[in-house]
């Protein structure tokens, strides 16, 4: 996703939340209006859908794919749990539990994809850490196929004492793992690292002229001038993606981890 279509979304969340300001203060003011309790729940609920989705289009540029399959999940279950919010009235039980239900099974599934997206690009050190990382996916994956089995089974309904304490189990696993892996990564990196492979839009080169041989120092994917003889000089720089736009730095494998393509052979990663 591009900057200006990041910049967008930023200044419509702000939006949003000054309208949420606006709507908020009419329901406090006019309680006894009959859509004062459905306005603010509409709008503190799609304030905390929005305030997701800006988390998942700033740190999900690694892995678009999944990015914008948890943003449908997202704005699917926003949609059911909208219209459970204000058509409750009108719907009987059994429609307000399939409502309710496939608003909770696109949430669950958005929170999956959103949790590999966050906790994917995590660069951990050793054994250790790749053991958590992949455990957090692994139980992440297993909380939603247990929340999603239970929805479709038994709707809104009771779902049972052991059951229950599989979900929590899961949960718990789940949140662990994720706790463990990024605590991990974050004291088993120095203090000086950064993202490895992510290039800024513009980085110093060295070169010299091809012209009158004298030294330049570029700048890369801008224009520049040799000081001697006023040449024009531009250093294209651009690090290897999958065409899904997975970045492939240090990535060991042939195929790419996020759409399954084969990655070609001038694109792969050569060790030292």
């Amino acid at each position: 996703m591009s900057s200006s279509q990041i910049r967008l979304m930023l200044w419509g969340f702000l939006g949003f939340v000054a309208l949420a300001m606006v709507g908020g203060t009419i329901a406090v003011l006019f309680p006894r209006w009959k859509g004062s309790d459905e306005l603010l729940g509409s709008l503190i609920l799609v304030g905390l859908y929005a305030l997701g989705a800006m988390a998942l289009v700033i740190y999900g540029k690694r892995m678009p794919v999944t990015q914008r399959l948890s943003l449908v999940g997202l704005i699917v279950s926003l949609g059911f749990f909208l219209v459970s919010i204000w058509f409750w009235r009108p719907m009987n039980w059994r429609w307000e539990s399939i409502v309710m239900s496939v608003g909770a099974i696109s949430l669950a599934i958005a929170g999956g994809l959103a949790h590999r997206v966050f906790v994917w690009p995590i660069k951990t050190r050793g054994l250790g850490g790749l053991v958590l990382k992949w455990g957090s996916v692994v139980f992440a994956l297993a909380t939603v196929g247990v929340i999603v089995f239970g929805f479709v089974s038994e709707g809104t309904g009771y779902w049972g004492r052991s059951y229950l304490r599989v979900v929590w189990i899961s949960v718990i696993l789940t949140t662990g793992t994720t706790i463990a892996t990024g605590v991990v990564a974050l004291f088993g990196s120095k203090a000086d690292d950064v993202e490895p492979g992510v290039l800024s839009g513009s980085m110093p080169v060295s070169m010299t002229c091809p012209r009158c041989q004298s030294a330049i120092e570029a700048k890369s994917n801008k224009e520049s001038r040799c000081s001697s003889c006023r040449l024009k000089i531009r250093v294209e720089v651009e690090e290897p993606r999958c065409g899904c736009g997975y970045l492939l730095y240090e990535l060991e494998s042939d195929v790419c981890p996020e759409c399954g393509k084969a990655i070609a052979s001038a694109d792969r990663w050569q060790g030292a």
